[in-house]
């Protein structure tokens, strides 16, 4: 019974761990552009990250994009939700206002 109740809290604690790596406070420093093909844009933190939206030419925005913009001009942190996927710049999903919780 004891192990059963450890590995639960365990698991809790690692499911919370891995879901807060999944998104990022961020204050947003600069758009840096566009790919070639139009289908993405990056952008850079103030604190030197990159990340990346894909939005299909700004066809098939994603949630909250206009915060993006919104917080270079204000400075006010927005929260980034992103991509399972870790590669580097990482993929947003949607992007929310204020802090991540």
């Amino acid at each position: 019974m004891k192990k059963l109740i450890l590995a639960c809290g365990l698991s809790l604690i690692c499911t919370s761990l891995f879901a807060q790596s999944n998104s990022a406070t961020v204050i947003v420093k600069k758009i840096e552009g566009f790919s070639e093909s139009g289908d993405t844009f990056s952008f850079k933190t103030t604190t030197g990250k990159r990340y990346q939206v894909y939005n299909a030419g700004g066809a098939n925005p994603i949630q909250g994009e206009e915060l993006i913009s919104s917080s270079i001009k204000t400075k006010k942190a927005i929260c980034l939700r992103l991509d399972a996927d870790k590669t580097e710049p990482r993929l947003v999903q949607s992007v929310h206002k204020g802090k991540c919780k």
